[in-house]
């Protein structure tokens, strides 16, 4: 058996745990952070005006940073902001 097939053993056999309920912290290091991809599709968005975008690309430009990047930092701050108002 590789290495790599014994990880993905433990890791199917972690879930199972934290499925029953078991307390698998102790698995984690911390050093991860999950991640999720969304799509985000300005062209067919009528919500989401042309102007908008242009904005936001202006912004990108002044600082140096991909659009995607910008997005980003805007739902963080966004984020942020809830958390300190909760």
């Amino acid at each position: 058996m590789t290495s790599k097939s014994a990880k993905v053993q433990d890791i199917e056999e972690i879930a199972r745990q934290a499925h029953a309920g078991v307390d698998v912290s102790e698995y984690f290091t911390g050093e991860f952070q999950a991640k999720q991809r969304i799509g985000l599709d300005f062209s067919s968005s009528l919500d989401f005006p042309l102007v908008l975008l242009r904005r936001i690309d202006a912004e990108c430009a002044q600082q140096n940073i991909d659009r995607q990047t910008w997005i980003r930092m805007a739902c963080a701050e966004k984020v942020a902001g809830l958390e300190k108002a909760a």
